[in-house]
């Protein structure tokens, strides 16, 4: 049987998640929504799918839909999410979760009232590198994470960290097990936006840890690099590549290296599947709603501490 689906959003991001929908056999996308009338007359001569600009018109086309994927500007998030929350429409909604943690808390607690699956889409959850690597960390004691790349000019809307470092930061949380309340120092710049386009955040756990991440958007390189330290071994993640580097100190006190191609998969089409099978089987997603708050607090700590 196939699961309604409303895709919200057709820029860069939604028309990746509509190729996706459009190849799962689950599936069937019962209109799609964009404020730009243009793209729409482009996916009704393409797909033939029913299209409309206002998203709270969805249900006067279509009044059967189970779950909707929310690709827009992250500033209209909460307002979208809450809309289709609140009829008891599961919802899968694009990283930023929001712009605040005080709308993800109130967004959460609804979702939580209503009984709606509510998934945030960190994608590098299911990245094979970072999927292989967990299998090694036992206890960190730091972790440092570089996410660079050319600037593309998308994502404007919001800085640095809540559109690249925010991935580093969901990966380092799903990894500390222990309370995450922390100390944080940042620094950033602005170099072609009017947000943050360099940000270098230092993060104390209270258990010890400490989390060094670097997001750069106007690099001259593609880089994702997420790395462990422990007492005895260090693990080096290439999430670009799909390498995972493992060096540990043997029973001779040497050390020695253990190395892994872990290849690439969709990560895009695997959260939408979980998301689905979320919706017709009712299994909790990878990512959870508690995840992208946390992940937002962090990354609303990270920017008061470059303001001040």
């Amino acid at each position: 049987m196939q699961v309604n689906i409303c895709l919200i959003g057709l820029g860069y991001m939604g028309r990746i998640h509509l190729e996706k929908l459009l190849n799962m056999e689950d599936v069937k996308v019962s209109a799609v929504v964009d404020i730009d009338k243009k793209k729409g007359h482009e996916i009704l001569n393409s797909c033939n799918i029913p299209f409309i600009c206002d998203y709270r018109d969805t249900f006067k086309i279509c009044n059967d839909i189970q779950g909707v994927i929310i690709s827009t500007p992250s500033d209209t998030h909460y307002e979208i999410a809450t809309f289709f929350i609140e009829r008891g429409v599961h919802v899968f909604i694009e990283k930023p979760m929001t712009n605040n943690i005080k709308d993800a808390i109130s967004v959460a607690k609804l979702a939580e009232k209503k009984g709606t699956t509510l998934q945030v889409g960190h994608l590098e959850r299911f990245n094979p590198a970072f999927k292989n690597a967990i299998a090694y960390i036992n206890e960190p004691l730091i972790i440092e994470a570089r996410r660079e790349g050319p600037y593309t000019g998308r994502s404007t809307d919001i800085d640095v960290v809540f559109d690249l470092m925010i991935h580093d930061i969901d990966l380092m949380l799903s990894i500390i097990k222990e309370d995450h309340e922390c100390r944080v120092t940042s620094f950033g710049l602005k170099v072609l936006n009017k947000s943050l386009d360099i940000a270098t955040a230092i993060i104390e756990f209270r258990n010890g840890c400490k989390g060094i991440l670097h997001a750069n958007r106007v690099s001259s390189k593609k880089e994702r690099v997420f790395n462990v330290f422990e007492r005895e071994r260090t693990i080096y993640t290439d999430l670009l590549n799909g390498h995972v580097t493992i060096i540990k100190k043997n029973h001779k006190n040497e050390l020695e290296t253990i190395e892994y191609k872990t290849g690439k998969i969709d990560s895009v089409k695997e959260e939408l599947k979980e998301f689905v099978n979320a919706i017709s089987k009712r299994i909790s997603p990878t990512v959870k709603v508690s995840d992208g708050f946390k992940a937002i607090r962090i990354a609303e700590l990270i920017r008061t501490s470059i303001e001040r």
